[in-house]
């Protein structure tokens, strides 16, 4: 019997869907890479390459992960996620050399890119599914919380971390993703309209894939309205993102007692985390009016960050979040109620490669403001 024609249990699956959001942020070695690198007598240059690694891996592997999510199905490509990052932690422990280092890397690269796209496509349309698509919002609000909270878990734990030792935190992670892997197989696939029918095999992917490309390409060339909501909520992200990475520098010089960073870089990280409570709000606005508010919020933490003022830089921090997240929420809304199922995974893929290509010019820009 085909797996979406079993019977759907919508509050199992959305158990499912948070504990892989958990297991996915709550990554207690992953949270501090860098650090435990630098540990291990790794150079920053070694470390920058490192990054650059990562970044260009995911660049690459953004719209092919959203095509196979579409493909071969999203609980699939979400258990191959955690494969992954279970493979980056392995490898990770055995690397004694840079190259150990880069392909552990480049491995979570890759299972980000199956996570990004795939995680709200089988959201939706499990929402859909249980008869609950008014409740996408509040639901995919809910993930953002517990997602951006245990990623600031992790990061409080970041001390604890540094002294169970490199191999010791890297196996951590590694049993993380084993829960991530049986969070994901716990999925029922959603019926997915515009792709249930024969298996996709070898022989069929050709064609199958073709048949993915020109629907996603249909949307983006008419769909102008799409096509905006991607590109604002891609710029206003971009600057929000990076407002959040100089302002953690500024914050280290600014708090006078080094034990309180930690706590400090934690709070500062929480604002995504309660856009939960403005997002039903923003939501009944017309899109550009939200995108103005949240935009122009963001402008103004920007302009606020370059103070020096603990209390000021913590205050702009969690409202840049909080707006940022707010108008993802809304604009994930937006574009789920536009997107055809069998190219959702493919479409949201490309709504995150525009969030990567406005970062790669505003990266200079910002950091040029911030000095």
């Amino acid at each position: 019997m085909p797996e979406n024609k079993r019977k759907f249990s919508l509050p199992k699956q959305k158990a499912a869907l948070l504990a892989l959001e958990w297991a996915t942020a709550f990554r207690p070695a992953g949270s501090v890479w860098v650090l435990l690198l630098a540990l291990r007598g790794f150079s920053l240059v070694e470390i920058g390459l490192a990054e650059t690694v990562f970044h260009i891996v995911s660049l690459c592997f953004e719209l092919p992960s959203g095509l196979l999510a579409d493909l071969m199905g999203r609980k699939r490509t979400l258990a191959a996620s955690h494969v992954l990052f279970l493979l980056s932690a392995l490898l990770m422990t055995a690397s004694l050399d840079t190259g150990g280092v880069y392909l552990s890397l480049a491995a979570s690269a890759i299972g980000y890119n199956l996570q990004s796209g795939t995680r709200e496509a089988i959201t939706y349309e499990s929402m859909i599914q249980g008869n609950q698509e008014a409740g996408y919002l509040k639901f995919s609000s809910l993930q953002n919380c517990v997602y951006r909270f245990s990623g600031g878990g992790a990061m409080l734990l970041a001390g604890a971390t540094v002294r169970l030792g490199w191999r010791g935190a890297y196996l951590l992670d590694a049993g993380i993703a084993l829960i991530g892997l049986a969070a994901a197989l716990c999925l029922t696939e959603p019926a997915c309209p515009g792709r249930d029918g024969p298996a996709v095999t070898w022989r069929t992917l050709p064609a199958a894939l073709r048949g993915t490309v020109l629907g996603a390409w249909d949307l983006l060339r008419t769909d102008c309205a799409a096509v905006r909501i991607m590109l604002v909520n891609a710029f206003v992200g971009a600057c929000a993102t990076l407002t959040g990475f100089f302002l953690q520098q500024r914050v280290e010089a600014a708090v006078a007692v080094p034990a309180l960073l930690g706590p400090a870089l934690f709070v500062l990280g929480l604002g995504g985390g309660l856009a939960g409570l403005t997002v039903g709000r923003l939501e009944r606005l017309p899109y550009r009016a939200a995108a103005a508010l949240t935009g122009g919020g963001v402008l103004l933490c920007a302009l606020a960050a370059r103070g020096g003022e603990v209390p000021v830089l913590m205050v702009s921090g969690l409202l840049a979040g909080l707006l940022d997240d707010s108008l993802q929420l809304v604009s994930d809304k937006r574009l789920n109620e536009r997107f055809p199922s069998a190219q959702r995974a493919t479409l949201v893929s490309v709504s995150s490669m525009t969030f990567s290509l406005f970062m790669i010019p505003l990266s200079p820009v910002v950091g040029w403001w911030f000095m």
